[in-house]
């Protein structure tokens, strides 16, 4: 697991991100590490899917999601996607 600070720099410079974004995404990568180390198998494959997925499929992620009571812009997922990567080191 990265240092939070390390996160932080990385974050700022892929996404631009301002403070108050960098600690919820900051808990959404610890989350990440805790399924790593501790989630189901399903849970790992899809958050090892993710990001192979093409712009169409990751429409149909969101919109399932949305379904699902959580609104995500398209940049909030690309930016998701990104923290798994950090949290699987790919």
């Amino acid at each position: 697991m990265m240092s939070r600070s390390s996160f932080n720099d990385i974050m700022r410079e892929l996404w631009q991100m301002k403070s108050e974004d960098l600690s919820e995404a900051w808990q959404t990568y610890k989350e990440a590490i805790d399924t790593i180390n501790h989630g189901s198998k399903i849970n790992i494959e899809v958050m090892e899917a993710l990001p192979q997925l093409d712009k169409d499929r990751r429409l149909r992620w969101r919109e399932n999601m949305a379904e699902q009571g959580i609104e995500m812009t398209p940049t909030q997922v690309d930016q998701y996607i990104s923290i798994l990567e950090l949290a699987m080191e790919i």
